[in-house]
């Protein structure tokens, strides 16, 4: 141990070494505790040493004494994910990248930004926006997570209404170090790309992306408040479908779930009993959105003007996508959560909901976002139940499979397990940039073939 630790000091320095108990315990964590069966799996899971490069030599450096040594290696960005992505299941080395956090280059007429891999997504939006442009799309942790984190481990957020998922354009290229003794840096840009994506880093080591930023947009928030999750559902379908209606977030929540947004409900936003849109369109758009929604019995309860966007004490985002479980938790810990895909169709998904609602009983409560994904309108769901055992989640995961609704199952660690993982191209990045399967070993189950091949 001390011979790494040594090693380590003398490539990174001793700031970028972190040795003690503590920091080995928070850095071998990310936010999988919001699944019951992970904390049961993942709990003792740690890290031999914890070490933080710099610059890319220091990075390579490393990683030339990690594979001449046969260490396991695991990349760390923020440790925002939720499926213990970073969490190293074989000890070794956890590499964090969050003292790898610069923006290179920036290009005003492209709207192309270069950065490093720890870069985190709400300094690379802001300094965006300064300068007319802004991030497609990015989770609701978006003020901490890591540019490198989201890509390895994410799937869209915010702005997927508008742009897309991270296979949308997110990226023009990437620059990678494979896990070899050479360490060598390679440039990828088209296709090459998705063996990187939403690949827990098992498949090279991202060390600087460019990102595709889009023209910015003047962005208001507003919550409209309905008298049952149908007439939410039904408005909240109508908005994704209007195209002349430029938006950022359409954020469905069925009650009690508005009931746990402490600051929203304080600021008088939340309606006793009532379902909730949260929304952020276009400047000035406000009231005819707020007509539109008339005919579904739609309220506005909440505003909140452009000037003040990402500048009040809280934005509406602080309460959609995965940001909606953790304040069930923080209300009540017998909540959790899946991730699936319903039907985008009102009857359709209405139907669906109807009868998960006869299954679960009052242990379900939805939560949808419209997103948008090759010109088509897609419906992805993060809906809460409360179970906290492994056989009532299979349960629950389980019926929504038989119903055909695609699970993407947010209680295992292996990445396979998940459909929109890359398959095919993952693999081929692993075999060319990691041969000797040193990158966060054990996130790939030993049926990942045959589920690539099947994908």
């Amino acid at each position: 141990m001390m011979t790494l630790v040594a090693a380590m000091v003398q490539i990174v320095g001793e700031k970028g070494v972190f040795a003690d108990a503590k920091s080995i315990g928070v850095f071998s964590k990310d936010a999988y505790y919001y699944s019951p069966v992970l904390k049961s799996l993942l709990g003792d899971k740690q890290a031999d040493l914890v070490v933080a490069p710099q610059t890319v030599e220091e990075l390579q450096q490393v990683v030339r004494y990690a594979a001449q040594h046969a260490i396991p290696v695991t990349l760390r960005g923020a440790g925002t994910g939720n499926y213990g992505q970073c969490v190293p299941l074989h000890g070794g080395l956890v590499v964090s990248t969050h003292r790898m956090n610069r923006i290179l280059e920036f290009d005003g007429k492209t709207g192309v930004i270069r950065v490093e891999a720890g870069t985190r997504l709400g300094q690379i939006e802001r300094y965006a926006r300064e300068r007319g442009w802004e991030l497609r799309c990015y989770p609701s942790t978006w003020a901490t997570a890591a540019v490198g984190g989201f890509v390895g481990g994410g799937f869209g957020g915010v702005g997927s209404i508008r742009h897309g998922v991270l296979w949308d354009g997110f990226l023009k290229s990437i620059t990678v170090l494979e896990m070899t003794a050479e360490a060598k840096l390679h440039k990828l840009e088209g296709h090459d790309i998705f063996g990187f994506i939403h690949a827990y880093g098992t498949s090279g080591i991202m060390v600087e992306l460019e990102v595709n930023l889009a023209p910015a947009v003047s962005w208001e928030e507003a919550v409209l408040s309905f008298p049952n999750y149908e007439h939410a559902l039904r408005f909240s379908y109508q908005l994704a479908l209007d195209t002349g209606e430029p938006k950022r977030l359409i954020s469905l929540h069925e009650w009690p779930i508005p009931s746990f947004f402490k600051p929203l409900v304080d600021s008088g936003g939340v309606e006793e009993g009532r379902a909730v849109v949260l929304l952020e369109f276009a400047e000035g758009r406000t009231p005819a959105v707020a007509e539109k929604a008339l005919p579904y019995g739609g309220k506005l309860t909440y505003t909140a003007p452009a000037a003040v966007y990402h500048k009040g004490k809280f934005c509406l985002t602080d309460f959609t996508w995965n940001h909606t479980t953790l304040w069930a938790m923080k209300a009540d810990p017998g909540w959790t959560y899946l991730q699936s895909a319903f039907n985008p169709e009102p009857d359709a998904a209405l139907a669906q909901i109807a009868e998960l609602h006869e299954f679960h009983g009052d242990k379900v409560a939805f939560h949808h976002e419209y997103i948008a994904r090759g010109g088509q309108i897609q419906l992805a769901a993060l809906d809460l139940i409360y179970y906290q055992t492994k056989d009532e989640i299979y349960a629950a995961i389980a019926k929504r499979e038989a119903m055909g609704i695609q699970v993407a199952d947010p209680h295992t660690y292996f990445l396979d397990a998940d459909p929109r993982w890359g398959g095919a191209p993952v693999l081929a990045a692993r075999a060319k940039y990691d041969p000797k399967s040193l990158l966060n070993p054990g996130k790939l189950s030993n049926q990942a073939v045959e589920r690539a091949r099947a994908g």
